[in-house]
């Protein structure tokens, strides 16, 4: 009897171990997957929809949760004409253009163009104006060639960009010219916003300010 005892009471001490390795197994799982998910919803939200009348509150572009990967744009920053702001990430709108920022004090890279500081063409837009207040990329027209954009990353990093070209083009033509990289430039930054006559009828500005860069550094 006590040889079966014996070995009950080791087949009882293996299953409680057992027991326990499953117990503290689940929970490492359970966090790992709880990590996962906060890092999902923790990802910079991607906008599809341009709307009409941006938020105009500079508070809150100031206090803007951005949750972007390391490896995207966080910050644009241009000296020259006072710009700091958060870049948002944006898809294709309802209206099969960039989409453009929720807020008329920040910035929006396209998500379908290269990340900036990679080889190819990047891509921002940014408003010009609100209907009460000047846009973040109200004075992009003022930029000329050798002028300094900066684009912080996630990670911390800056990428420098100089200015090679400005252009103010009708609206129809802008597509074209926005995404044509120069052959000559390995890494290209395209700003964009609006410009021109505003025509009420529309709610649109007639023209486009497109001003190309490449990376420094």
């Amino acid at each position: 009897m006590s040889r079966v005892r014996k070995l009950l009471s080791r087949t009882s001490l293996k299953l409680a171990l057992l027991l326990v390795l499953l117990f503290f197994g689940s929970i490492i799982v359970w966090f790992f997957w709880q990590g996962r998910q906060n890092k999902q919803a923790e990802s910079e939200p991607l906008i599809t929809y341009s709307v009409d009348f941006p938020d105009e509150s500079k508070d809150n572009a100031i206090s803007y949760q951005w949750r972007g990967a390391p490896e995207e744009p966080k910050k644009i920053r241009i000296t020259k004409i006072n710009v700091d702001a958060y870049i948002q990430k944006a898809g294709v709108d309802q209206n099969k253009r960039v989409a453009v920022p929720n807020n008329v004090h920040l910035a929006a890279w396209f998500a379908d163009s290269v990340k900036p500081g990679q080889k190819g063409l990047s891509i921002i837009d940014g408003h010009v104006s609100g209907r009460q207040t000047e846009g973040v990329f109200e004075q992009i027209g003022k930029l000329s060639a050798g002028d300094e954009v900066e684009i912080e990353m996630g990670n911390g990093t800056i990428k420098k960009y100089k200015v090679i070209e400005s252009q103010q083009i009708k609206e129809s033509e802008a597509v074209s010219v926005l995404f044509d990289q120069s052959p000559k430039v390995v890494s290209q930054l395209n700003l964009i916003t609006c410009g021109g006559r505003f025509d009420r009828s529309t709610n649109q500005y007639e023209d486009r300010i497109i001003v190309s860069t490449e990376l420094i550094n």
